[in-house]
């Protein structure tokens, strides 16, 4: 049986972490995210703001000691007690529902657990029929009264949201 294990950005060599950059700006994962590309100075800021864990957190998601995505709160408050979380899998052979699902509980779980958080939001793409499911599965819940929009690739697009009481 397949073992993830979630391991803090702030755990991994330079790099892995510039490898999430460039999984994270691949074809096979950037049409999924609000922002088009992430330069290298966004990304090295993120990094910092995630290695301090004070309002970002991010793990590397591994199955058997392979590195295969992200999971990660790209913001949260400690005193409204909420934040964000997103997820992708670069490593297309690992797109089963398992990893996801347990990088997702195992970051919920720890969002409240440890930082003391009751409520996480995902922000989706309304094209991305994928996430839309699985974030339905993993008990998310649409709220259309937050739902906006991004510029991606030049166009507008739909963002739905979607929350979650931990």
């Amino acid at each position: 049986m397949m073992k993830i294990r979630l391991v803090n950005v702030s755990d991994v060599d330079e790099a892995m972490r510039s490898r999430l950059r460039v999984w994270r700006n691949s074809s096979l994962v950037s049409p999924f995210f609000l922002l088009d590309r992430v330069t290298e100075d966004q990304h090295r800021a993120w990094l910092e703001r995630s290695i301090r864990g004070e309002d970002a957190f991010a793990c590397v998601i591994c199955a058997d000691q392979v590195p295969l995505g992200l999971v990660y709160l790209p913001w949260f408050d400690r005193n409204a007690r909420r934040g964000e979380i997103g997820i992708y899998l670069y490593d297309r052979g690992f797109m089963e529902l398992r990893p996801a699902s347990a990088a997702y509980a195992g970051m919920m779980e720890m969002a409240a657990a440890e930082l003391g958080l009751e409520r996480l939001y995902a922000r989706i793409l309304e094209d991305n029929a994928a996430s839309i499911r699985f974030h339905e599965r993993m008990g998310f819940a649409r709220v259309p009264e937050e739902d906006g929009e991004c510029e991606k690739n030049g166009e507008r697009k739909r963002v739905l949201m979607y929350v979650k009481t931990l």
